[in-house]
């Protein structure tokens, strides 16, 4: 079994420290998932951190149903993205490649444990860091746009989604890649489209329709105080907040 590592396909597993597992069981619920069972959709709050006790964990093509990429999630692995940080929503789907035994824990406690574990969180960050990182190299997401190179409105999403590091795949109006996508999700073949998982062919398609599907959209109220700016949504701005937060701040990444 490959492993989805520090760099998702090409390094080695990295481990939780013993004490930090037994941290994360301490607040965490045991859930099981049979094999074949979907274990988070593209779009779904990424609310909680899944820790792999047993068994095997699969990203999954939203489109056809298979497995998107040799690599897999085994025991001492966790189960995350980067927008797990900011809590945002999960761009891909994971199932259970076989009976599988995780600990959820829930964001906010999870985020809390980080605060207060430095070295857990550097570990954790640097993963979700290279997985965002090898996602954009490959084009790993349940978000399609066909006909960007035609259409004045999918060209904005594609420069929104490339500004802010958004992981996307884009295929020319015609192609078979666009059409093998749009078929599979009712869609017009012979339009322009963005697609986002196999149920969501978004009408209004805006960056602002896009952010607030993926979970970036944040309702702010002008006369809010914060204590900390944090100038750039990256892990390591997130990572600041994180910390920021264990020290009883209000911060704002933006």
């Amino acid at each position: 079994m490959e492993n989805i590592g520090r760099d998702l396909l090409e390094m080695r597993r990295v481990a939780l420290a013993e004490p930090h597992v037994a941290a994360i069981r301490e607040a965490g619920t045991e859930m099981r998932y049979p094999a074949g069972t979907i274990v988070v959709r593209p779009g779904d709050p990424v609310d909680h951190f899944f820790y792999v006790e047993e068994g095997e964990i699969e990203v999954l093509n939203s489109f056809t149903g298979e497995r998107l990429i040799d690599a897999t999630l085994g025991p001492t692995q966790f189960m995350g993205e980067v927008s797990f940080l900011a809590g945002g929503s999960w761009s891909m789907g994971f199932r259970a490649a076989r009976d599988t035994r995780v600990i959820a824990v829930p964001r906010t406690e999870m985020l809390t444990l980080m605060a207060h574990i430095p070295e857990m969180s550097d570990l954790i960050i640097t993963v979700l860091a290279a997985r965002r990182r090898k996602q954009l190299e490959m084009g790993l997401s349940s978000l399609v746009l066909i006909g960007e190179e035609s259409h004045r409105d999918i060209r904005q999403i594609a420069e929104f989604a490339s500004r802010n590091r958004l992981p996307h795949m884009s295929y020319p109006l015609g192609s078979a890649e666009a059409r093998a996508v749009a078929l599979s999700c009712a869609a017009d073949p012979d339009r322009p489209a963005v697609i986002f998982g196999k149920d969501t062919v978004v009408t209004d398609p805006t960056p602002a329709t896009i952010a607030r599907l993926i979970g970036m959209n944040q309702e702010l109220v002008d006369d809010e105080a914060v204590d900390v700016l944090i100038v750039g949504g990256g892990p390591a701005g997130v990572a600041a907040a994180v910390y920021a937060g264990a020290e009883g701040l209000r911060a704002l990444v933006v």
